[in-house]
């Protein structure tokens, strides 16, 4: 079971007041092989650094995987534990839908890519985007400590910002409205800290691939 994290705003008293309802779901998740997932993800790091540097999207990880993320998708790796990954993504995509009584979706696309960040490097406040299509983003903690991802109320980013903190513990996986602004603590420990972070279309962009919901 899992629960769902909103930003929700009270009732308007009148028609130019704000008003908002935003959705998150976290679940941990134990089928996977955490340490062989980070070993292989450090060991393909030095494979991906020899891609051209793409924009970092807002991150601040310039000289990383991130600013790598146009020309690979970690979803096409072939390791057995990104395959258990993308089954536990359809899983609680289908379970999210559930809660929300929303229908089922007839085509679900997903672009990943990994994150490896060294002592005192965080990731710096972004949204993965705002455009019409936009659908849910996500993000699976591998091997993390002592950090936590901040999503911020889309809307109250200001006066007193409205922060969900969400602590990084490795098997982690969380879904997320796309559009919600999100960053990290920096990055205290000696080892390197490794996430994957995903973007779910319901069409096809770039280099994302088709989730089997049948699977």
């Amino acid at each position: 079971m899992f629960d769902i994290i909103m930003f929700k705003s009270p009732p308007k008293n009148n028609f130019f007041a704000p008003e908002w309802t935003n959705y998150m779901v976290e679940i941990m998740i134990t089928e996977i092989n955490n340490k062989k997932l980070s070993s292989f993800l450090r060991d393909k790091e030095k494979d991906i650094l020899k891609l051209k540097a793409g924009g970092d999207g807002y991150t601040g990880l310039k000289n990383h995987t991130t600013s790598r993320h146009p020309y690979y998708n970690v979803f096409n790796f072939k390791l057995n534990e990104i395959k258990k990954l993308k089954k536990q993504i359809i899983n609680l995509h289908t379970s999210f839908l559930q809660r929300l009584n929303l229908p089922p979706v007839e085509s679900l696309y997903i672009k990943g890519w990994f994150n490896v960040m060294k002592k005192n490097e965080k990731i710096k406040a972004h949204a993965h985007g705002v455009h019409p299509d936009i659908y849910l983003g996500g993000h699976f903690c591998v091997d993390c400590k002592n950090t936590s991802t901040y999503y911020m109320n889309p809307i109250n980013q200001l006066n007193v910002p409205e922060v969900y903190k969400s602590k990084n513990e490795p098997g982690k996986l969380t879904l997320f409205q796309n559009f919600i602004p999100h960053y990290t603590d920096k990055h205290r420990g000696e080892t390197k800290r490794v996430t994957i972070a995903f973007d779910l279309s319901l069409i096809k962009k770039d280099n994302a691939i088709k989730l089997n919901l049948k699977e």
